[in-house]
Protein backbone atom coordinates (compact mmCIF):
# COMPACT_ATOMS: atom_id res chain seq x y z
CA UNK A 1 0.00 0.00 0.00
CA UNK A 2 1.24 3.84 -0.58
CA UNK A 3 0.52 6.13 1.57
CA UNK A 4 0.03 9.84 0.60
CA UNK A 5 0.34 11.71 3.30
CA UNK A 6 -0.10 15.34 3.90
CA UNK A 7 1.87 16.94 6.91
CA UNK A 8 0.24 21.01 7.18
CA UNK A 9 1.29 23.93 6.25
CA UNK A 10 4.56 23.37 8.07
CA UNK A 11 3.25 23.22 12.11
CA UNK A 12 4.39 20.09 13.58
CA UNK A 13 1.16 20.90 15.72
CA UNK A 14 -1.28 20.85 12.69
CA UNK A 15 -0.14 17.17 11.79
CA UNK A 16 -3.43 15.16 11.61
CA UNK A 17 -3.28 12.08 14.40
CA UNK A 18 -4.38 9.77 11.21
CA UNK A 19 -1.10 11.16 9.38
CA UNK A 20 1.19 10.23 13.02
CA UNK A 21 -0.32 6.92 13.11
CA UNK A 22 0.48 6.20 9.38
CA UNK A 23 4.29 7.27 9.74
CA UNK A 24 4.55 5.12 12.82
CA UNK A 25 2.70 2.19 11.11
CA UNK A 26 3.88 2.08 7.71
CA UNK A 27 7.53 -0.15 6.69
CA UNK A 28 9.06 2.86 5.25
CA UNK A 29 8.63 6.68 5.19
CA UNK A 30 9.64 9.12 2.79
CA UNK A 31 9.81 12.29 2.22
CA UNK A 32 10.64 15.02 -0.71
CA UNK A 33 12.91 17.46 1.14
CA UNK A 34 14.47 19.10 4.19
CA UNK A 35 11.26 20.65 5.51
CA UNK A 36 9.01 17.82 5.49
CA UNK A 37 11.80 15.97 7.18
CA UNK A 38 12.20 18.26 9.89
CA UNK A 39 8.10 17.80 10.61
CA UNK A 40 8.51 14.16 11.55
CA UNK A 41 11.61 13.39 11.83
CA UNK A 42 10.78 13.05 15.67
CA UNK A 43 8.20 11.01 14.90
CA UNK A 44 10.34 8.45 12.65
CA UNK A 45 13.29 8.75 10.70
CA UNK A 46 12.05 9.16 7.24
CA UNK A 47 14.37 8.85 4.24
CA UNK A 48 14.49 12.08 1.72
CA UNK A 49 13.88 11.25 -1.83
CA UNK A 50 15.12 14.93 -3.78
CA UNK A 51 13.16 15.60 -6.85
CA UNK A 52 15.41 18.19 -8.44
CA UNK A 53 13.87 20.40 -11.50
CA UNK A 54 14.02 19.22 -14.73
CA UNK A 55 14.31 15.67 -13.19
CA UNK A 56 11.28 15.28 -10.90
CA UNK A 57 9.21 13.13 -13.75
CA UNK A 58 12.06 10.73 -13.86
CA UNK A 59 12.69 10.26 -10.11
CA UNK A 60 8.86 9.74 -9.47
CA UNK A 61 8.84 7.14 -12.12
CA UNK A 62 11.85 5.10 -10.33
CA UNK A 63 10.36 5.66 -6.76
CA UNK A 64 7.20 4.36 -8.36
CA UNK A 65 9.12 1.11 -9.53
CA UNK A 66 10.75 0.52 -6.57
CA UNK A 67 7.37 0.48 -4.48
CA UNK A 68 5.97 -1.69 -7.30
CA UNK A 69 8.52 -4.25 -6.77
CA UNK A 70 7.80 -3.98 -2.90
CA UNK A 71 5.12 -5.75 -0.90
CA UNK A 72 5.15 -3.29 2.34
CA UNK A 73 3.78 -0.12 2.72
CA UNK A 74 5.12 3.08 1.83
CA UNK A 75 3.94 6.63 3.30
CA UNK A 76 5.42 9.30 1.19
CA UNK A 77 5.14 12.41 2.84
CA UNK A 78 4.30 15.98 1.31
CA UNK A 79 3.89 19.53 3.10
CA UNK A 80 0.06 20.72 2.88
CA UNK A 81 -2.14 18.25 1.41
CA UNK A 82 -1.46 15.41 -1.11
CA UNK A 83 -4.27 16.50 -3.01
CA UNK A 84 -2.77 20.41 -4.07
CA UNK A 85 -0.39 20.54 -6.52
CA UNK A 86 1.80 17.49 -5.03
CA UNK A 87 4.92 15.88 -6.13
CA UNK A 88 2.48 12.49 -4.94
CA UNK A 89 0.25 12.67 -7.84
CA UNK A 90 3.20 12.00 -10.06
CA UNK A 91 4.17 8.87 -7.89
CA UNK A 92 0.88 7.66 -8.13
CA UNK A 93 0.82 8.18 -12.02
CA UNK A 94 3.62 5.99 -12.36
CA UNK A 95 2.81 3.49 -9.93
CA UNK A 96 -0.73 2.72 -11.72
CA UNK A 97 1.23 2.76 -15.36
CA UNK A 98 2.96 -0.21 -13.74
CA UNK A 99 0.13 -1.77 -11.50
CA UNK A 100 -2.71 -0.86 -12.52
CA UNK A 101 -4.13 -2.75 -9.23
CA UNK A 102 -1.49 -0.77 -6.51
CA UNK A 103 -3.26 0.31 -3.52
CA UNK A 104 -3.32 4.15 -2.58
CA UNK A 105 -4.48 6.23 0.07
CA UNK A 106 -4.34 9.65 0.57
CA UNK A 107 -4.65 10.99 4.14
CA UNK A 108 -5.08 14.63 3.91
CA UNK A 109 -3.26 16.92 5.26
CA UNK A 110 -3.98 20.56 6.15
CA UNK A 111 -3.83 22.49 3.21
CA UNK A 112 -1.97 25.87 2.62
CA UNK A 113 -6.06 27.48 1.56
CA UNK A 114 -7.57 26.19 4.48
CA UNK A 115 -4.54 27.73 6.09
CA UNK A 116 -4.57 30.99 4.69
CA UNK A 117 -8.02 31.97 5.06
CA UNK A 118 -7.55 31.09 8.82
CA UNK A 119 -4.78 32.92 9.60
CA UNK A 120 -6.44 36.11 7.92
CA UNK A 121 -9.94 35.30 9.53
CA UNK A 122 -11.53 35.22 5.97
CA UNK A 123 -14.96 33.27 6.55
CA UNK A 124 -16.70 31.47 3.59
CA UNK A 125 -20.21 31.91 3.78
CA UNK A 126 -21.35 32.33 -0.14
CA UNK A 127 -19.37 31.33 -3.09
CA UNK A 128 -15.58 31.25 -3.71
CA UNK A 129 -12.94 30.53 -6.49
CA UNK A 130 -9.83 28.76 -5.68
CA UNK A 131 -7.61 28.51 -8.75
CA UNK A 132 -4.27 29.29 -10.18
CA UNK A 133 -2.62 32.05 -11.90
CA UNK A 134 -4.93 30.60 -15.41
CA UNK A 135 -7.83 30.83 -13.58
CA UNK A 136 -9.88 30.73 -17.05
CA UNK A 137 -8.61 27.39 -17.63
CA UNK A 138 -10.33 25.58 -14.74
CA UNK A 139 -10.47 21.87 -14.97
CA UNK A 140 -11.81 20.64 -11.83
CA UNK A 141 -14.83 22.37 -9.68
CA UNK A 142 -15.61 21.51 -6.15
CA UNK A 143 -19.16 22.18 -5.30
CA UNK A 144 -19.43 22.03 -1.52
CA UNK A 145 -23.44 21.83 -0.27
CA UNK A 146 -24.86 20.60 -3.35
CA UNK A 147 -28.11 19.81 -2.13
CA UNK A 148 -29.73 20.25 -5.71
CA UNK A 149 -26.92 18.24 -6.98
CA UNK A 150 -28.83 17.33 -10.56
CA UNK A 151 -29.47 20.98 -11.12
CA UNK A 152 -25.92 21.50 -10.39
CA UNK A 153 -24.26 18.98 -12.78
CA UNK A 154 -26.08 20.47 -15.88
CA UNK A 155 -25.36 23.90 -14.65
CA UNK A 156 -21.62 22.33 -15.05
CA UNK A 157 -22.06 20.74 -18.31
CA UNK A 158 -22.82 23.82 -19.91
CA UNK A 159 -19.35 24.95 -18.97
CA UNK A 160 -17.88 21.82 -20.17
CA UNK A 161 -17.47 19.32 -17.20
CA UNK A 162 -18.66 15.81 -17.87
CA UNK A 163 -17.48 13.45 -15.11
CA UNK A 164 -18.93 13.76 -11.11
CA UNK A 165 -18.53 12.43 -8.43
CA UNK A 166 -20.62 13.20 -5.63
CA UNK A 167 -19.84 12.41 -1.87
CA UNK A 168 -22.60 12.62 1.10
CA UNK A 169 -21.43 12.56 4.90
CA UNK A 170 -17.59 11.96 3.95
CA UNK A 171 -15.83 10.76 7.09
CA UNK A 172 -19.28 10.36 8.88
CA UNK A 173 -21.98 7.83 9.29
CA UNK A 174 -24.30 6.98 6.42
CA UNK A 175 -21.08 8.04 4.29
CA UNK A 176 -22.24 7.64 0.76
CA UNK A 177 -20.10 8.35 -2.83
CA UNK A 178 -22.48 8.67 -6.00
CA UNK A 179 -20.86 8.20 -9.79
CA UNK A 180 -24.41 8.33 -11.06
CA UNK A 181 -25.31 11.61 -9.40
CA UNK A 182 -28.99 12.00 -7.61
CA UNK A 183 -31.66 14.69 -7.90
CA UNK A 184 -31.37 15.59 -4.11
CA UNK A 185 -28.14 15.38 -1.99
CA UNK A 186 -27.51 15.76 1.90
CA UNK A 187 -26.53 19.33 3.47
CA UNK A 188 -23.09 17.73 4.02
CA UNK A 189 -22.20 17.05 0.48
CA UNK A 190 -19.42 17.94 -1.98
CA UNK A 191 -19.70 17.31 -5.51
CA UNK A 192 -16.44 17.16 -7.54
CA UNK A 193 -16.37 17.86 -11.57
CA UNK A 194 -13.74 17.13 -13.85
CA UNK A 195 -13.76 18.23 -17.68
Amino acid sequence: MLYGVGLGPGDKKLLTLRAVEIIKEVDEVIVPGKMAYELIKDIREPRIVEFPMGKSEEVARSLAREISERDDDTAFCCIGDPIFYSTFHHIVEELLAINPEAEVEVIPGVSSINSALAKTRTFINNSMLLTTQDFFDVDVAVVLKAKRSKEVVEKLKERGFNEFILIERMFMDGEKVYESIPNRADYFSVLIAKK
